[in-house]
């Protein structure tokens, strides 16, 4: 038992790369569904449709245990260094653009339901990213709940050392008090990812320590205390699941283990690599906004809007990459 639960965590973390990629395009197909632009799918597919948006919970999951090894190997300065060189220039310069386009384009643009920033406040709560929190001038949930995690992240890991199982406990019905009392409800989208993340630091921790039986009991009492709080009170399905997934993984991993899927793994890395730029271009169906100019056919629209994306993450991952050598970071 403990051999076999072995090689299916530990597969996680060969392949964590290309799980981040293959949930970036789950993510991708989560948020095409549009009435807009008439790809909507019904039956089976329309089930498939929304319940991939879990691939975000995938992300979160995966990157906390990536989260926790760079810690292990890199001091605190230079794991927030790294952080900040992969996230924030990458992220400021889509702000930046999506700000010239709303302010100029304005309700034309696919965005145009945000308030885009004014004055310097605006800006500050804007390129911040306490917009979000605040519910004022933002992009959007995912990067502002990102950082915070990172932020957080040596702090958990410290306090892990002491019962990461027990923060993941108590985690659930936080989220759940925090969905009953109806406070800054525009944060819901954060809170209630806040055990999947716990999972994964646990799930480094116990993987670290040679204890995979003791991780794959401790989704088993997850599971159960979750299905427990859903009999007697309306549990988020993102909480529910959360004992599951590493399992999922676990499974896919070995999937792409196989020498015979080592091109979909190639495929699912490559996207893995330009994650961040993928999101970020991708978001609020901005691709498929300008393919629909020219292409009618909605699931072509969808197939267009997707390549677009690959090939402008690529290229915007190409120029960080040159901006933070030569100009940013050219001594780090």
């Amino acid at each position: 038992m403990e051999n076999k639960t072995k090689v299916l965590f530990e597969s996680i973390g060969k392949h964590r790369t290309a799980l981040m990629g293959l949930s970036m395009i789950l993510v991708f197909l989560h948020h095409a569904r549009s009435e807009k632009f008439g790809f909507m799918p019904t039956g089976f597919w329309d089930d498939f449709f929304m319940y991939i948006s879990l691939s975000v919970d995938t992300f979160l999951f995966v990157s906390a245990y990536g989260l926790c090894y760079s810690l292990k190997e890199n001091t605190i300065k230079r794991f927030y260094l790294n952080r900040f060189k992969r996230i924030l220039p990458t992220w400021w310069v889509v702000l930046f653009a999506l700000h010239i386009m709303g302010l100029f384009v304005g309700s034309k643009f696919p965005d145009g339901s945000f308030v885009y920033p004014h004055s310097i406040v605006d800006m500050f709560y804007w390129y911040t990213g306490l917009g979000y929190f605040f519910n004022t001038c933002f992009y959007e949930w995912y990067i502002p709940t990102l950082l915070v995690f990172y932020i957080l992240i040596p702090l958990i890991y410290r306090l892990s050392r002491n019962g990461v199982l027990l923060m993941v406990l108590l985690s659930v019905p936080l989220v759940l008090l925090y969905k009953w009392s109806g406070v800054l409800p525009h944060l819901s989208l954060s809170v209630t990812r806040i055990p999947i993340f716990l999972l994964g630091v646990l799930f480094f921790k116990d993987l670290e320590q040679n204890k995979y039986n003791l991780f794959f009991v401790t989704c088993l009492i997850l599971l159960v205390y979750t299905l427990a709080f859903s009999f007697f009170w309306k549990v988020p399905f993102v909480v529910q699941a959360a004992p599951l997934l590493p399992m999922g993984l676990g499974l896919i991993s070995l999937f792409l283990s196989h020498r015979y899927t080592h091109f979909i793994e190639v495929c699912f890395a490559f996207v893995g690599t330009i994650s961040l730029e993928f999101y970020l271009i991708h978001g609020h169906r901005r691709p498929q906004y300008l393919l629909s100019h020219f292409i009618s056919n909605s699931t072509m629209l969808v197939l267009g809007a997707f390549i677009l994306c690959i090939v402008l993450s690529y290229l915007l991952h190409l120029l960080m990459k040159k901006v933070n050598e030569k100009i940013l970071f050219p001594n780090k």
